[in-house]
């Protein structure tokens, strides 16, 4: 089960309108289309999940059944159920000072709440995305983000411990890219990738949605002015809330975040 993580299971909640196994086939969906559960993983079996996720195995057939449907799953006798699904991105080169100039400023028009701020076990997604060691912890910040006081963006971080000024309290007072420059850290290239994926219960909680809904995710890896990845983001926006405006030409690419 190590895909999936506690808090996985926490988001199922049978007193939610949506089936639970439509919660279940959204949050697998979730993890195939971020990466976590990669082309070619190995599912666990139905009654390993219908334990650990406290369901019926019926509920977990139907939701397997469902991402078979669509292309995510291959199933077979004998051999289990595996991944099929491979997304590769184009990437798209940008300049990075246009970008975070957009970020600090969208910074400064709206508002940040700060959920959850602790160290932890990154996932495997996030340990070979900042290469890290095996036993090697990160702080993980959970917020999100609202204009007016209507939310529109949920972000996830994990970060490698980078000094003492990166605490919950600096985060309740300060952007992360002002925290980042107070350090002495200055970002030097970011892989960035625009997906879609549905939310599962708790996005849809946390950005006043339905459970289901569309939303737009950018995941996005920073790295260090001597090239060290040091910090993993997953922002999750509404998309009728917020819009991700990147405009192209042949000698540049201008890329901006709007509301």
């Amino acid at each position: 089960m190590r895909a999936f993580q506690n808090e996985d299971r926490a988001s199922l909640r049978p007193d939610h309108p949506s089936p639970l196994y439509h919660q279940l086939y959204a949050l697998v969906k979730r993890k195939i289309e971020g990466g976590d559960l990669r082309q070619g993983a190995l599912i666990p079996a139905e009654k390993d999940l219908a334990q650990f996720f406290g369901v019926s195995r019926i509920t977990v057939k139907r939701a397997l059944d469902d991402l078979e449907s669509e292309g995510y799953l291959s199933r077979h006798r004998g051999r289990g159920t595996h991944v099929t699904y491979k997304y590769e991105p184009k990437v798209l080169r940008a300049p990075l000072d246009s970008m975070l100039d957009s970020l600090a400023v969208m910074g400064r028009e709206t508002q940040v709440k700060l959920i959850d701020f602790a160290r932890v076990a990154p996932p495997p997604y996030v340990v070979d995305g900042l290469r890290l060691l095996p036993d090697q912890w990160v702080d993980r910040a959970l917020r999100v983000r609202s204009s007016d006081g209507l939310p529109f963006a949920h972000y996830t971080s994990w970060t490698v411990p980078i000094g003492p000024g990166l605490t919950q309290e600096a985060l309740q007072s300060s952007s992360r890219l002002d925290l980042f420059r107070r350090l002495g850290v200055h970002l030097k290239d970011v892989d960035q990738v625009i997906s879609a994926i549905a939310a599962d219960t708790t996005l849809a909680q946390r950005l006043v949605v339905r459970a289901g809904d569309p939303l737009l995710q950018v995941t996005r890896i920073s790295s260090d002015q001597r090239g060290r990845p040091i910090d993993y983001l997953v922002g999750v926006y509404r998309p009728d809330r917020f819009q991700y405006h990147m405009k192209l030409s042949a000698s540049d690419v201008l890329v901006r975040g709007k509301r």
